[in-house]
């Protein structure tokens, strides 16, 4: 390497100068083990220590004054700067110390003696506000359905056209079916009866039953345990399973399939709403919902892909073989979740583990941790479950967020 073309300028906090003499060293940091009296000793090493590197520093000129309180306040300022080493660049660095010296042979100027030890890099970790909610005709849920639904509403409409016997019991049939269903469904759900009048329009009674969701979830208890409460809705949802399964109208049964999924959905998004204003669960808390609404959409692909739709009676409209939208409809409901999930973890700062250094409780350590006592409730919900959090034992390590 040619130093005239690749030498860089040298500078320590945006602060340039002219150099002579650039001196590096490093050591190995080394543990000694050795008996008394014996010639010999186990050496471990431990890695490198921080490189060390000395420069000499010219100052000169009728304003030398100048720039040397300008250097000299840059290698005063606290903490790690930016030193811009002739060969190798840029690099983190604190000076440990300097010594001016002013003589004879320079005539207005001085040089500066410094020695610097590489830090190392901070890492900046960033935070960003969570992404905003979708309007309610693009949530997963409304994703999930959209598919099923224009299909299902293809197929009313084709069969209204037809005067066949066979298309007219069809017609009678499909309302009967979604009415016990929808029964059975809010019957395990908990809800109230609601009527729904207009059957023959799938976005009116799907939504109606989808709805239902959101009441549930204003009425779950939040205070104490939030994630056994959430465990139990969902576990509702799941207990619906195949709505329409024994039902012989392929399009009816598609939507069944997909409903407990959008159920599902709807609920991590309300879940995911509450958080972005009132914290309630732990990021781990935040992934296993995402992962019991991901799994449920992976289960209605797989009951969507593996259903028999053959054409059985050819008196009937024709039944539509491809799957493709609805299936992209659920991976796109699934990505979004997970998006939406990871901007409200990302939201916050990271968690740590913290080291009680002596028994305290979680108001104490509040303010030990951030100088805030008021944020005793924090911990306490990070830490959901510590056998006695009156009084914590020294030792006991707690989850924390990093700031």
């Amino acid at each position: 390497m040619a130093w005239q073309d690749k030498l860089y300028d040298a500078s320590f906090r945006g602060v340039a100068f002219e150099y002579f003499g650039v001196d590096d060293s490093s050591d190995k940091a080394l543990a000694t083990h050795q008996a008394p009296y014996a010639n010999d000793a186990d050496i471990y090493d431990m890695g490198n220590n921080p490189r060390s590197i000395s420069m000499t520093a010219i100052i000169d000129g009728g304003d030398y004054e100048q720039a040397l309180d300008s250097l000299l306040t840059a290698l005063d300022a606290q903490g790690a700067g930016e030193l811009v080493h002739p060969v190798f660049g840029t690099l983190d660095a604190i000076c440990a110390n300097y010594r001016v010296k002013h003589d004879s042979d320079i005539v207005d100027g001085c040089t500066v003696d410094m020695q610097f030890v590489q830090a190392k890099p901070e890492r900046t970790i960033q935070h960003f506000t969570p992404e905003p909610m979708p309007a309610a005709d693009q949530t997963a849920d409304s994703i999930i359905l959209n598919a099923a639904t224009d299909e299902l509403t293809t197929y009313q409409e084709q069969l209204s056209a037809m005067t066949t016997d066979a298309a007219i019991a069809q017609t009678r049939s499909i309302p009967e079916a979604i009415r016990s269903q929808l029964r059975a469904v809010r019957t395990t759900l908990g809800t109230n009866l609601v009527r729904v009048d207009d059957l023959l329009s799938p976005s009116a009674w799907l939504g109606s039953i989808v709805s239902d969701v959101d009441s549930i979830v204003k009425m779950l208890p939040l205070d104490y345990d939030p994630m056994s409460n959430w465990r139990r809705l969902f576990n509702r949802i799941k207990a619906i399973g195949d709505v329409f399964g024994g039902n012989d109208v392929p399009p009816l049964r598609r939507t069944g399939q997909v409903l407990p999924a959008a159920m599902m959905s709807r609920a991590v998004i309300s879940i995911l709403a509450n958080e972005i204003k009132t914290p309630t669960l732990t990021p781990s808390d935040l992934t296993a919902i995402n992962d019991e609404a991901r799994q449920q959409i992976q289960d209605a692909i797989d009951a969507i892909r593996t259903d028999d739709t053959v054409q059985h009676d050819q008196s009937l409209p024709v039944v539509n073989t491809d799957i493709t939208p609805i299936i992209r409809s659920l991976k796109k409901a699934a990505a979004q979740l997970q998006t939406l999930t990871d901007s409200v973890i990302n939201s916050r700062p990271p968690l740590i583990q913290h080291t009680v250094a002596a028994p305290c409780t979680w108001r104490l350590l509040a303010h030990s941790l951030y100088s805030d006592h008021t944020r005793a409730p924090e911990l306490a919900r990070l830490n959901r479950g510590l056998v006695d959090a009156s009084t914590i034992a020294t030792g006991t390590r707690v989850m924390c967020y990093a700031r």
